[in-house]
């Protein structure tokens, strides 16, 4: 822009009248560059206007990003459009302005405004350092820049770049109201969410209700709901694939949400279109997981959507685990209802009271180890003189064995009143027990028939614990007679054996329950403390001589758990 160094007289001076042009121009530029706030409208004035000032052919502009050494491309007119978002590392912009075809530079970034015909560079500095640089192309008509364009650019430049700041900081603030805004509706999300799944103890109800929220939330339309029990996992929810995607017991190893795009873990997932899998956790440990497609937007998943995520699902696990406990407490809550139920039954098989016989005294005793016991005694009337006498260990305890008992006690009673040798009773209860129980189910059985008036007791033991027959001198003998333990085999020859009793003598028949309880040093309790407990209590009555042996047993094991059902029977044949 040429300027004269002489006034006309009585006129103005030209360069004077040039140099309020340019501060009206300058002034206007002003305020149309910060009559916006908006980064794109800011972007397209700073280019528009000097270029059409200063006829200008082409103009770019490029911002600093967060990291502070790359620049990116953001506004450019008359260059090529892929350009838009170039980013290029520019550790030392310049301080100052540029012109390209004097400059010695080598660095890529100056080799880039050379390749695209950039004439001259300016930075947009602030108080806070060059927040970008700001580039045009040759005058039109190939006019250089001379020293009154650069100084106008260099004053725009000083403008833009305030222009510039004050719309990025706008920008940045906009950005951190969304993020609130986004982190407020997260939280509005997260509360009614946990307010839905605490009122619900279903399982499937919860993990329909996790899917339906992440889907709805980060428009998703895949969603997959995996539970751990132990080393296992179950697919509790599928939503949006046509079939659910197996998962192994790696996905409890889980600690942080993990991208499948990014590796080969989980290829099951990956292949089913899923890309996010979430851990959910509880106390520290990952109980199961859930994994989601692609969101519908093809925006990545940001770092606060998985921590919107994670937070859903730690509620969703204690809400799991809350139904689940439930579920358990429900269980047991039946079972031991089923178990008392059972326990009435079974007291309901054995003796309410021992009949009255004159010249004996019976007692008797059952002390389940648990709810439910696999041990049976009974004492049946058979005719005016004559008694039946029975005692039973079932393998195994509880539920199951109860119920072998059962069916023993039946057989008996409905044979024991038909008019045959008690061998041929035991054989056929044998074949019934092996017919109708698995291998593995057996029974050891003592039964013997008193005659009152004979003072005759007539056995058969089928494997059990041999009973004891004390005779009133203190002599003892073993009741082993008899044969194979009930239900092992099929058609087995049974043995029987008569033995005539007098005043004073006593006989004892007990499971192995009395003689195997185990003390805290693991001792057993033994035959030989039953038969000095027996000693001990020589004269005491069938009732006294029961507690006197139970009492016994409780104070040898003293602390340590009863592992079995103890029964006992005691009978004391008194002067007739």
């Amino acid at each position: 822009m040429p300027s004269s160094d002489k006034t006309p007289p009585g006129g103005t001076d030209p360069t004077l009248d040039q140099r309020l042009l340019e501060l009206s121009a300058l002034f206007e530029i002003t305020q149309t560059i910060t009559s916006s706030l908006t980064l794109g409208s800011v972007l397209e004035n700073v280019l528009r206007i000097p270029m059409g000032y200063c006829l200008i052919s082409k103009g770019i502009i490029l911002l600093k990003d967060k990291t502070g050494l790359d620049f990116t491309v953001e506004g450019l007119r008359g260059f090529p459009r892929e350009l838009m978002h170039k980013t290029m590392r520019i550790a030392r912009p310049p301080a100052h302005t540029l012109l390209m075809r004097s400059h010695q530079g080598q660095e890529d970034w100056i080799s880039f405004f050379r390749e695209f015909g950039v004439e001259i560079v300016l930075p947009l500095g602030t108080s806070r350092g060059v927040i970008g640089l700001l580039g045009f192309g040759e005058r039109i008509g190939g006019k250089a820049f001379g020293e009154r364009e650069i100084e106008f650019l260099d004053s725009l430049s000083n403008i833009a770049a305030t222009a510039l700041s004050n719309s990025l900081m706008v920008d940045e603030i906009q950005s951190i109201n969304q993020q609130l805004d986004r982190k407020v509706q997260q939280l509005n999300t997260l509360f009614d969410i946990g307010h839905e799944l605490n009122t619900t103890l279903e399982m499937q109800t919860i993990g329909s209700i996790l899917s339906f929220a992440i889907m709805g939330e980060l428009m998703v339309n895949r969603c997959v709901v995996l539970v751990g029990e132990g080393n296992r996992v179950e697919v509790l929810v599928s939503k949006g694939l046509a079939h659910a995607p197996p998962a192994g017991p790696q996905v409890l190893n889980l600690t942080q949400p993990l991208h499948l795009e990014d590796g080969n873990s989980f290829p099951e997932l990956k292949q089913a279109g899923l890309s996010v899998i979430v851990p959910m956790r509880i106390h520290d440990e990952t109980r199961g997981a859930f994994a989601v497609g692609a969101k519908l937007s093809r925006q990545p998943f940001t770092q606060a959507d998985l921590e919107f995520l994670t937070t859903l699902g730690n509620q969703a696990i204690t809400a799991i685990e809350n139904a689940r406990l439930f579920r358990e407490a429900l269980e047991k809550q039946r079972m031991e209802e089923e178990l008392r139920f059972a326990q009435n039954i079974q007291k309901d098989l054995l003796p309410k009271s021992m009949p009255r016989l004159d010249g004996y005294d019976i007692a008797g005793i059952n002390l389940s180890s648990r709810e439910v016991g696999g041990d049976y005694y009974d004492v049946l009337r058979l005719s005016d003189t004559h008694f039946g006498i029975a005692i039973a260990d079932v393998a195994g305890k509880g539920a199951g064995a109860a119920l072998l008992m059962a069916s023993l006690q039946a057989s008996l009673r409905a044979l024991a009143h038909v008019d045959f040798p008690i061998k041929n009773l035991v054989f056929r209860i044998n074949n019934l027990i092996f017919e109708n129980t698995a291998l593995d189910k057996f029974i050891t059985f003592f039964y013997g028939v008193l005659d009152a008036r004979q003072r005759t007791f007539t056995y058969c033991n089928a494997g059990h614990n041999p009973p004891m027959w004390i005779s009133k001198a203190g002599g003892i003998r073993q009741l082993e007679k008899g044969g194979l333990i009930l239900g092992m085999m099929a058609n087995v020859p049974y043995e029987t054996e008569s033995i005539t009793l007098e005043s004073g003598d006593r006989l004892i028949l007990y499971t192995d329950g009395i003689s195997e309880a185990v003390n805290s040093r693991g001792e057993e309790f033994g035959i030989e403390r039953i038969e000095q407990t027996a000693a001990q209590n020589a004269d005491a009555s069938a009732r006294d001589a029961v507690d006197a042996l139970i009492e016994g047993v409780k104070r040898f094991r003293g602390d340590a758990y009863q592992n079995d059902d103890m029964t006992l029977v005691v009978v004391n044949i008194e002067s007739s």
